[in-house]
């Protein structure tokens, strides 16, 4: 039996604002699945191609590549090198930084997962830099490290000296206030987005709010990505795209993916080029994607 990969699995449409733009042709052709995990929850690539997972149950963020085996770096505990729970990640290409939720800190490697320096201003006297149980973690393009800080709802910004900058998020301004942050990702632009379960929202880079995404149309997300076109927002059994004007513009749901494997729940999602790495509980499953504007 030919492989299901070679099979093109076309988007289910869902109706949205205003006429469908051309990106409703869009298409995916699964090229592989990789990966064996136990509680696989975040995902993020380097510049040159390195695929790195944080597994939440190992305590364990993982590096493949096309250079033989996963290399491994973690296992519970405090000491350096050790998580309790990895929950976000972001690379320069030269660094990953991994936020450590229960230890409350920010983890830094080099792009072998070789430990550098680890970073936390919880107990600091200086109450607008603390961080708590820390829920991601982002690198704008100039180095910029903005953390989003579970314990006090916001996003904590600190410059690539890691001194604090600002924080934001915890605004008197409703629009703006942070209730159940998931992740957050910088945008080519340094715009700041972040990702709650019913809406996203976008920040320029000094933490001002520009607008939410989503609302009203987004029910219990768990990811997003950013697209040169766009948004893709990940919700435990389906792929929402959005437009960078923010209108919803077609849906996919995992059900429908035609895979070599099954595809389990939904944990994250990253867009390069013409790739789409989605994650789930226990692997990876990479897509070619057309569209018909191209």
């Amino acid at each position: 039996m030919a492989a299901l990969s070679s099979i093109a699995a076309f988007l289910v449409l869902t109706a949205a604002a205003g006429p469908v733009p051309s990106t409703a042709d869009t298409l995916l052709t699964e090229l592989q699945s990789i990966g064996t995990f136990q509680r696989a929850f975040r995902l993020t690539i380097s510049p040159q191609g390195g695929i790195y997972v944080a597994d939440s149950d190992r305590n364990q963020v993982l590096l493949l590549s096309d250079e033989g085996s996963p290399a491994s770096v973690g296992g519970y505990g405090w000491e350096v090198s050790m998580f309790d729970k990895p929950t976000g990640l972001a690379t320069d290409g030269l660094n990953l930084f991994v936020s450590d939720q229960g230890n409350h800190r920010i983890q830094r490697f080099d792009r072998s997962l070789n430990f550098v320096s680890s970073f936390t201003t919880r107990d600091t006297s200086f109450a607008a830099a603390r961080i708590g149980y820390p829920a991601g973690v982002a690198l704008s393009r100039g180095g910029e490290l903005f953390v989003l800080d579970g314990e006090n709802l916001r996003v904590v910004k600190f410059t690539s000296a890691m001194r604090f900058e600002r924080s934001f998020g915890d605004f008197d301004d409703q629009r703006a206030r942070l209730h159940r942050p998931l992740k957050i990702l910088v945008g080519k632009d340094d715009h700041v987005y972040v990702l709650e379960p019913e809406r996203l929202l976008e920040f320029d880079m000094f933490g001002h709010y520009i607008r939410a995404i989503g609302k009203d149309v987004i029910q219990e997300a768990k990811s997003f990505a950013l697209t040169e076109t766009g948004f893709i927002v990940l919700t435990e059994d389906a792929l929402h795209w959005f437009s960078d004007r923010g209108d919803r513009v077609s849906t996919v749901r995992a059900q429908h993916l035609m895979t070599e494997q099954t595809v389990g729940p939904l944990e994250d999602v990253v867009v390069m080029g013409d790739r789409l790495f989605l994650l789930t509980s226990s692997r990876i499953h990479v897509f070619r994607v057309f569209t018909g504007n191209r």
